[in-house]
């Protein structure tokens, strides 16, 4: 006889309590899950079983020596490239260090060639200077003389100054064998007059009217403004204008002097013949004898020295 249905429905309520109150089992009847089965039940999910774990580390290592070995031979690769470049570098660096060298002792053999190709050119310009200067050993350069004085007028104007310079000189002494102006540096001004060239036929009256008028404090009336000078070469006018301090010096002081050939200055001091040949030299003479202390010799540019080498050569290993 079926229970009446207030009784069944006690039992319903009853069981339920039941079902609550039992300890959970696996392989249970199904139930509502709680917050806590869930969150077990995903730690458990996302662990890997206890076969997995150990799969995994072989793999890592297995992928670590993989890579390993890829490194490995990656950089034995670059060292190999990198050694292979040092050995080229220093192949042409030994080949540029034997290079230099050749070039160094060329190099000081020319300069070896040029001194003494400078030195024999200089012996030469004197030699040719000198030369030069000897044909012109009886010509006489008149400065001062005024352009109304026409060409053909030179002669007997020259006659008369010499004359008038040197009266011991016969007239049979003052032959002349050519005299004529000379073209005017573009320096000077246009009204200074040109000057004039003249030879005398015999050197002994050229020599003998130049040291009247070096010893004569004034030129004869009529003649103030006329110089005489020596018929000199460029290349000896050059020479000479390098002197110009040394002897601008020795006639403040009135020490005498005169020019030899080549080119050189001849003083006499005390008693004492000293030659000069540079005017370096002069300078330091002048300075050693206390006329020009406060002067310093002129600076010259250093003659090109040899080459030093600056490294040692190694031999490489191959």
């Amino acid at each position: 006889m079926a229970p009446p249905k207030a009784q069944r429905a006690s039992d319903f309520f009853r069981q339920g309590r039941r079902d609550k109150t039992r300890p959970e089992q696996d392989g249970g009847g199904s139930h509502s899950p709680t917050p806590a089965s869930d969150q077990g039940s995903d730690t458990e999910a996302l662990q890997p079983p206890p076969g997995d774990i150990s799969i995994s580390e072989a793999k890592m290592a297995a992928m670590l020596q993989k890579l390993r070995s890829s490194m490995k031979e990656d950089l034995q690769l670059a060292v190999d490239d990198i050694r292979r470049e040092v050995h080229e570098v220093g192949t042409r660096l030994n080949a540029l260090e034997e290079k230099t060298d050749d070039l160094c002792q060329a190099n000081d053999g020319i300069l070896d060639k040029i001194r003494q190709m400078e030195s024999e050119q200089a012996r030469l310009t004197a030699k040719l200077a000198d030369l030069e200067d000897r044909s012109r050993r009886n010509n006489i350069r008149v400065r001062g003389v005024p352009e109304s004085v026409a060409g053909s007028d030179i002669p007997e104007y020259l006659q008369q100054l010499f004359t008038a310079i040197q009266p011991n000189l016969e007239p049979a002494d003052l032959r002349l064998d050519r005299a004529h102006r000379v073209p005017k540096p573009a320096t000077l001004a246009r009204d200074i007059p040109r000057d004039i060239v003249t030879r005398l036929h015999y050197f002994s009256a050229k020599d003998a009217i130049l040291t009247a008028q070096r010893k004569s404090t004034a030129m004869p009336p009529g003649y103030e403004k006329i110089s005489l000078f020596a018929d000199l070469s460029p290349m000896t006018m050059a020479r000479r204008r390098d002197f110009i301090n040394v002897t601008k010096c020795l006639r403040n002081h009135k020490i005498p002097y005169r020019w030899g050939f080549p080119t050189k200055l001849l003083i006499w001091r005390n008693g004492t013949l000293t030659k000069l040949e540079d005017p370096d030299q002069g300078m330091h003479k002048l300075k050693a004898w206390g006329l020009f202390p406060d002067h310093a010799p002129p600076n010259h540019p250093a003659p090109p020295g040899q080459v030093a080498q600056e490294w040692t050569k190694v031999q490489r290993k191959k």
